[in-house]
């Protein structure tokens, strides 16, 4: 036991003796928001509106937006049977995104999940609504963005809210 701590205190002393003569310039280490092994780097989601969208969505179908902390951060929608379209502002670059699924306004509603490139966007929202403004339902939701399927950013709580 005694050979053993006397071991440990000798290799502390040898490290700290070898921290003491070669310190590391800060100004010397590589930058902290580069991206590395397995870790995507996720631009900040910036406010959007329903007018970033090119395709005229069909306002009697319905039209969807996630917003938190007073900004809105996905405005989705469809035309009748389609999977659905939506935008986000990654960076102030307009991202539209491709619904998951086939089920026109329904899937949208039910919170899609949706597709551009390297990201994901993915809306959780509780069962049941209230009333919100006139003929439109808010639901709480979180809102998942993932890039490569290896890193992860949550949004929320906030709301998904749809005119019906």
């Amino acid at each position: 036991m005694i050979r053993k701590v006397a071991l440990m205190t000798a290799a502390t002393l040898v490290l700290a003796a070898c921290g003491d003569s070669q310190q590391v310039e800060e100004d010397t280490l590589p930058p902290t928001d580069m991206q590395t092994g397995d870790v995507a780097v996720i631009p900040q989601l910036e406010s959007v509106s329903r007018d970033a969208i090119d395709v005229d969505l069909d306002e009697t179908l319905g039209v969807c937006t996630f917003a938190a902390d007073g900004e809105t951060l996905l405005v989705a929608g469809t035309t009748d049977g389609t999977r659905g379209v939506g935008v986000i502002s990654l960076a102030g670059e307009e991202v539209e995104l491709t619904g998951s699924e086939m089920g026109g306004p329904d899937a949208i509603s039910v919170g899609p999940m949706m597709f551009a490139g390297d990201y994901t966007v993915e809306i959780n929202r509780a069962e049941t609504g209230g009333e919100a403004a006139m003929e439109s339902t808010s639901y709480e939701a979180t809102m998942a963005l993932r890039k490569d399927g290896m890193s992860e950013v949550i949004y929320g709580p906030g709301t998904w809210e749809c005119s019906v």
